[in-house]
Order: structure tokens, then sequence, then C-alpha cells
């Protein structure tokens, strides 16, 4: 159910993309356009109550597609071929290969003191 308040947050959201479009296009129509939204969502905001049933269900929509679909397809196109290529490369910079192999640690001692330059040029 569509409240009051979501009616006024997509009103306010409508008056700020067609202010975007005043700033952009420099024309009093806009302006204009921008002022009527604002009456409208002061005065009577159940105006936009398609609107935001829209809104809101295509957010509900981008909550699910999101998540189980897209974030699967980056990780199968973009994550895992890097791994694959890196793994083809002889990159081993966890040191997975030495691990458990002898007594000794495959961390690395730092010894390090850091000084005032370390944190001025961090990267």
């Amino acid at each position: 159910m569509i409240k009051k308040q979501q009616c006024v947050e997509f009103g306010q959201v409508a008056i700020l993309v067609v202010l975007f479009f005043a700033l952009k296009y420099k024309t009093a129509i806009w302006v204009d356009v921008a002022f009527s939204l604002a009456l409208v969502t002061v005065l009577i905001p159940y105006l936009f109550f398609p609107f935001a049933f829209l809104w809101l269900g295509l957010s509900k929509i981008l909550s699910v597609v999101g998540p189980v679909i897209l974030m699967p397809i980056i990780f199968f196109v973009v994550v895992m071929p890097v791994g694959l290529f890196r793994k083809l490369m002889g990159n081993d910079n966890l040191k997975l290969r030495q691990f458990k192999k002898a007594s000794g640690s495959v961390m690395h001692v730092r010894d390090h003191v850091f000084t005032q330059d370390d944190l001025i040029h961090t990267f």
C-alpha cells in the first residue's frame, strides 16, 4: 500500500528531475513546471499515487533482479576470468602452494617502522 509520505517523496524526486532540466536547458518553462509540481506535492500529494506505485514496484523488481541475477553475471563475466587468468599466469599471492608444505610460516615478517613520509604518499 502506497502511503502519503511515499507520494510526497515521489513528488520531491520529480521536482529535482525537472529542476535538473531547468539548469540544463536554461528555459523558464521547466522552472514553472517545477513550481507547479511543488504546489501539487504540498497540497495534494495523492495525485502522484500512480507514479509512486509504478516507481516503488520498479524498485521491488530491481531489488530482486540485482542480487539474484546481476551479481552472478558480474561474478562469472568479470571476477572468475580474472582469477583464472591470474592462475594461468602463475600468480600465487596467497602462497597457497607453500601452505603446510614446511614447518615455517608463509606470512611475511614486517619489521617496518612507519614514518611521516609513509602517510603522505600512501599509494
